[in-house]
């Protein structure tokens, strides 16, 4: 019988491999072991907890060689987050084999929790389609090929300014949701129950000096809002043990979860900055979240050859919005390579209430006309 599980606190991470460990309770039906993390001092799960999990448990089922090769979760496909998932209840993952090829496998999931929320489940709280493959490289068959868009150096020579040569971890730690109110309101209870980010270790860059300070809207017709940018470094948790260290350092689809996980990170708080509205209390949630993997399956490893945790970092972005609905948009690197492992789209809901906009609006204007007074005198 599925039941309550404690809900781990404390301030040192635990690895990923532990956050996403899984026991099989039956055919192709997989429970989760360690709680979700909360982004805020709520019993609501990190979204990208069962995005991640959801993707490893389907690789329980494939063969050997077979690494995901597109995550979907798609309004026009099939994966949605239907409902809020609650932190101190394991999951359940429910496996659809839907086709095993020679090259490529797909794989449907289906998310169970038994809570009132969940119709005690019945009803899925998340739903997602997987796809494996198996490389090609070395094939005598097809020539093989790799290009990107940008520039290798894209991210060291945009963004200069703000790097300033720091090495990724002397960067922040990323705040558990990105966004003032927030750090405002819930940071003392956040900080005691909640503050260390499992399994993958995340860190954010300070913005300010290439975005600017963004005005309320976006400015004329929103036309800023789609310039601003944010970097998040982020590198594996690993096991204290050798052992266990060796075995997740193999395990590519374990690795790709950890991508999965991370592009997530704050993402929805990405386009309320954007749009000047830092200060709105926010009501927000994911509709679905997309992610292409590029490349060789080895690509996704993050371990070097010594076994230690490389710096990937997500440039993330916002390219449309309106109808209170926004586009996370980003590119996974390697950031030593300058390689672009993945793309990912996300689209999220965002209402902002009109009295506090209206708010916020005042205050800028304010700040404004102080500023004004004071370069006078």
């Amino acid at each position: 019988m599925t039941t309550k599980f404690e809900v781990l606190k404390g301030k040192k991470p635990i690895s990923w491999r532990r956050l996403m460990a899984l026991k099989q309770t039956g055919d192709d039906v997989y429970e989760s072991l360690t709680p979700a993390w909360p982004p805020a001092p709520f019993k609501r799960a990190f979204g990208g907890h069962v995005y991640a999990q959801a993707v490893y448990a389907a690789s329980q089922t494939v063969g050997k060689g077979l690494v995901v090769h597109r995550s979907v979760q798609s309004q026009q496909v099939t994966g949605y987050f239907l409902l809020p998932g609650a932190i101190d209840i394991p999951y359940v993952y429910r496996i659809r084999r839907i086709r095993d090829g020679g090259m490529y496998c797909l794989r449907g999931v289906d998310v169970y929790q038994v809570s009132e929320d969940a119709a005690q489940g019945t009803t899925p709280c998340f739903s997602a389609m997987v796809s494996f493959k198996r490389s090609e490289k070395g094939s005598k068959k097809w020539a093989g090929y790799e290009y990107q868009d940008p520039a290798k150096d894209h991210i060291k020579s945009q963004y200069a300014n703000v790097l300033e040569e720091l090495h990724p971890e002397n960067h922040p730690s990323a705040p558990g949701a990105d966004a003032l109110w927030w750090e405002q309101e819930e940071q003392e209870l956040w900080s005691r129950d909640a503050a260390a980010f499992p399994g993958v270790e995340a860190r954010k860059v300070d913005m300010t000096k290439y975005n600017g300070n963004p005005e309320p809207g976006g400015g004329r017709d929103g036309e800023r809002t789609a310039r601003y940018r944010q970097l998040l470094f982020y590198r594996l948790v690993q096991d204290d043990d050798a052992a266990e260290r060796e075995q997740a350092a193999g395990d590519l689809n374990l690795h790709a979860a950890a991508h999965l996980y991370a592009s997530d990170r704050n993402s929805l708080f990405l386009i309320q900055r954007a749009l000047g509205y830092e200060i709105v209390r926010t009501a927000m949630a994911s509709l679905s979240h997309t992610v292409i993997f590029h490349g060789l399956a080895e690509h996704l490893s993050m371990v070097d050859e010594a076994g230690r945790s490389k710096w990937f970092v997500q440039e993330a972005w916002t390219s449309n919005g309106g109808d209170n609905r926004g586009t996370h948009n980003s590119s996974l690197w390697d950031y030593d390579t300058g390689r672009v492992i993945a793309t990912t789209l996300q689209d999220g809901l965002l209402r902002f209430p009109l009295d506090l906009v209206a708010k916020a609006e005042k205050e800028h204007q304010r700040a404004k006309a102080e500023k004004k007074v004071d370069s006078k005198l």
